[in-house]
């Protein structure tokens, strides 16, 4: 069991002792959960690593001193353990199993085509477009950044500009959702 199977071990025993204690195999449980949070920490760590916003700030005429680049690597990586593990780990005792509490979120919860809708109208009206501040709202209510916005407006068509993003949508919606359920 790694380092983040073990936490959530610890931290399971403590605030859910009953879902713990409803594990068949909580080794084999936790064994399995902190692999898949290893593997989801690393990509997440990659991709805000090389987020356009960090490879716009670092041009080539800038070099990166190697502790700088250190510090960057390891900022990712506790930002990506943060959300990481608030996912998949830090979980009171919900009287829903998690995964049906998701499920019935997905079913009553806005969605993507609230996007596309907002964009669409951005699109016929750019005097709407919201300012700074408020789309900056936006894309903190819909844990998306607010490049992402920004470019869902500028997209020629809306829906496929989302299509290309899936990955980033998901862990949004994750995000959203968690943010409901603690």
């Amino acid at each position: 069991m790694n380092k983040y199977g073990a936490q959530a071990m610890r931290h399971w025993k403590t605030h859910a002792p009953q879902r713990y204690q409803s594990l068949d195999d909580p080794i084999r449980f936790f064994t399995d959960l902190g692999r898949e949070a290893q593997g989801q920490i690393t990509e997440l760590a990659r991709q805000i690593e090389t987020n356009r916003a960090g490879v716009l700030a670092r041009t080539s005429s800038s070099r990166e001193t190697y502790l700088t680049d250190v510090a960057r690597r390891m900022t990712a990586l506790r930002i990506a353990e943060e959300v990481v593990m608030q996912q998949l780990a830090w979980v009171t005792d919900p009287s829903l199993p998690l995964d049906e509490a998701r499920q019935e979120w997905n079913q009553t919860s806005p969605n993507d085509e609230n996007l596309i809708m907002w964009a669409e109208r951005m699109q016929d009206a750019p005097d709407l477009m919201p300012s700074t501040v408020d789309l900056e709202q936006k894309a903190k209510d819909w844990a998306v950044p607010t490049w992402f916005l920004e470019g869902l407006v500028d997209a020629e068509i809306p829906r496929q500009y989302l299509n290309e993003h899936q990955p980033l949508l998901a862990e949004a919606a994750t995000i959203r959702f968690l943010r409901e359920v603690h």
